[in-house]
This record gives structure tokens, sequence and C-alpha cells, in this order.
């Protein structure tokens, strides 16, 4: 009994040194692809890389212990765009596995610390928020056409039961807290009907985020922006398409084409 623990144990180890050696061998290949001075065309190169792999819902989830989980053979939208960003910018200012996933934990938790659930930032406008606020990117919203964003998020603390981490009431409270954080500052967004005007004003790179019309949910979706001409189409980890895609239609299309999305919000990298 003893023998077969011990090598229960060793099989489970070498399958996670496996898959980190497997991760390691991916970022390295990112790691040469081309580079460029301009973040938001970088963010779009890595972005680009992901095309094909197969969309995988829930990746950060069903982990006893908040841990950072580094992916990138399964995407679901909002891996895929925080996997962009902190190759880019890995890629840009320190070109190590380490450099990424430093950079991987400061876009992903609150402060860059990882203590526990409540750390990580469920929310795409706290993640833009704490981003924002470390000067990794600029919520440019406003400035493309966006209106005030008036609604109450507090969807995961009514539907705790679909996150199963916040059976703890400390968790619950800690996320309700977060809510109320959030519903305590200004946002914007661009309804449907704005969205090809703001299209000519969007760059390669940029991560744009779908309002949703379930309530209390802030947004439904994400992606990244790559321009062809004066149009925008989106790069996304696709639930429908089962992998990571490029649009078919331009952004405004697209948008129009999901009836609950409502909008979208708009951000923009910056080098810091």
């Amino acid at each position: 009994m003893i023998r077969v623990i011990v090598l229960s144990i060793f099989l489970m180890s070498s399958t996670g040194s496996f898959a980190q050696l497997a991760v390691q061998k991916v970022f390295g290949q990112k790691m040469d692809l081309p580079e460029s001075s301009d973040i938001g065309t970088q963010v779009l190169r890595m972005g680009e890389s992901f095309l094909g792999t197969p969309y995988v819902a829930g990746t950060l989830e069903g982990n006893p212990t908040e841990r950072l989980v580094c992916k990138f053979d399964g995407l679901d939208c909002t891996t895929l765009v925080e996997s962009s960003v902190a190759l880019a910018v890995a890629k840009t200012e320190n070109p190590t596995y380490e450099g990424f996933k430093n950079e991987l934990t400061k876009l992903r938790y609150r402060d860059g610390v990882i203590d526990g659930y409540p750390s990580r930032l469920h929310y795409v406008l706290d993640w833009m928020y704490e981003n924002e606020k470390r000067g990794r990117l600029e919520d440019i919203t406003a400035k493309v056409g966006g209106i005030p964003y008036k609604k109450e998020i507090n969807f995961m603390s009514n539907h705790a039961n679909l996150y199963p981490s916040m059976a703890e009431t400390a968790v619950w409270e800690k996320v309700r807290e977060q809510e109320g954080l959030i519903n305590a500052r200004e946002h914007s967004y661009i309804p449907k009907s704005g969205i090809q005007k703001a299209e000519p004003m969007l760059h390669d790179g940029d991560i744009v985020a779908f309002t949703s019309s379930v309530e209390g949910l802030d947004v439904n979706h994400m992606g990244i922006i790559s321009k062809v001409g004066s149009r925008a189409y989106l790069i996304h980890a696709s639930l429908t398409g089962k992998k990571v895609i490029m649009t078919s239609v331009p952004l405004a299309e697209y948008v129009a084409s999901v009836p609950k999305h409502t909008g979208m919000i708009v951000a923009r990298l910056n080098d810091i």
C-alpha cells in the first residue's frame, strides 16, 4: 500500500512537472515572435499567436487554494487577454518566464498579491480600475464616445452557489464589499448604436469588454482589437467557435449579433 501511495505521488508530481515544462517551452516560442516598440502591437501579436487554441471554460476555477494558473493550451476570454498582455509586457520588459508570471500576477490580483479567492479581480470593471491605477492601462471609453454606465454590480454575491469558493461566509462578505467599491465608482460604456462610430478611434491591441444585459453582471466577454483599415475586428476565445478566433465581421456587427451584449468598454495599454 505504501509503495502504491508513493508511486501515485510520484506520478502526480511528474505530471505537474511535465505540464510546467510544456508551458515554459511555449513561453520561449512566444518570446521568439517579432518585437515591436508599441505595446498594443505586441499584445495583438501575442493574441494572434493563440489563434486556433481550444476554448476551455473556467480555467482559473476549481483549485482548493488560490494560486497563479499559467495555461497556454486552453483559454477562456479572460485568460486569453491576460496571457497576451503579460506575454507582451515580458517580451518588452523582462523576457523570462518569471517576468511573465510576475506581470500575470499583477494583472490578475489586487495589488499583485495572491491572498485567497477574493484577491483575484473577478469583475472586469474592477480589473480595469486596478490596472489603470498602477499605470498598465487607461480606460479610454469616455474618450471614444462613451456615456455613463449606471448599473448595480452584484452578480457574484447574488449567485454565490455558482462559485464554490464563496461557500465560506468570510469570502462572500469580502466579495460583497468589493462589489460595493465598484458601485461607488463612475463608469462609462459605448452603447451598441455607437460602436461603429468608435471603431476608427480604436488601435491594434486595445482591450474591449462587452457590457451585459444580465442583472448584476458588468460584462459578458472580452477580447483584443485587430484593425483592418478603419474597421475593428475582435480576437477572442469563442465559446461558440470552441477556439480562439478573429471575428469574420467588424466589431459593431459582431456586438449587434449577440443579444446579451449591450455595448462595450475599452482599455489601452501603456508602457510603464
